[in-house]
């Protein structure tokens, strides 16, 4: 696991595969987590035993790198420009879009979304296949479904059946639509 903010170093960021397809976790302390579930109306205490746990930290979404390398998708989540044209063409990844309407309740408020990305953590896998390929295709599907499944993702949209989550969905998508 690497503190997102070391990621906004390029040297750093080029350790990180650029030629494999992968998946990748966020991680919140506890006082992020809060945060986010403050801001999408959730009683943290009411859900933690829902959320998968690691070292203290507490995963908010999980995400996959099939067109493009694990290096160009963390680039994208931690370095992207939030200006204008991207939010309003909807080229903003949605993890930042989420933590734009969570956190700073406006996804150009560049500053605001790059403060709390830099107190999160990122974990990733490379796989051992070709970019864009279809055995990445179907792996990191398998695999975004089952780690969508296993437990509460606060920040997931997409794939997001897990019991309980409706609620907390409806507030995020309210959320990202009031904040562009």
């Amino acid at each position: 696991m690497i503190k997102a903010i070391v990621l906004r170093n390029k040297d750093e960021l080029a350790k990180v595969p650029g030629n494999k397809p992968g998946y990748y976790k966020w991680w919140a302390e506890k006082t992020e987590f809060d945060a986010l579930c403050e801001g999408l109306g959730v009683d943290s205490a009411s859900i933690i035993n829902e959320v998968e746990t690691k070292d203290g930290l507490y995963c908010i979404y999980v995400g996959v790198a099939v067109g493009n390398s694990i290096r160009t998708r963390l680039d994208w989540h931690i370095n992207d420009s939030n200006d204008e044209e991207r939010v309003s063409s909807g080229f903003l990844s949605t993890f930042r879009e989420s933590i734009g309407a969570v956190i700073a309740h406006d996804q150009r408020n560049k500053d605001a979304i790059n403060a709390f990305i830099d107190k999160l953590y990122v974990e990733y896998y490379a796989l051992d296949c070709k970019i864009k390929s279809e055995e990445a295709k179907t792996e990191l599907e398998r695999i975004e479904n089952e780690e969508i499944a296993s437990h509460l993702r606060l920040l997931n949209i997409q794939k997001n059946h897990y019991e309980g989550i409706e609620p907390i969905l409806k507030t995020l998508r309210d959320l990202r639509a009031a904040s562009k």
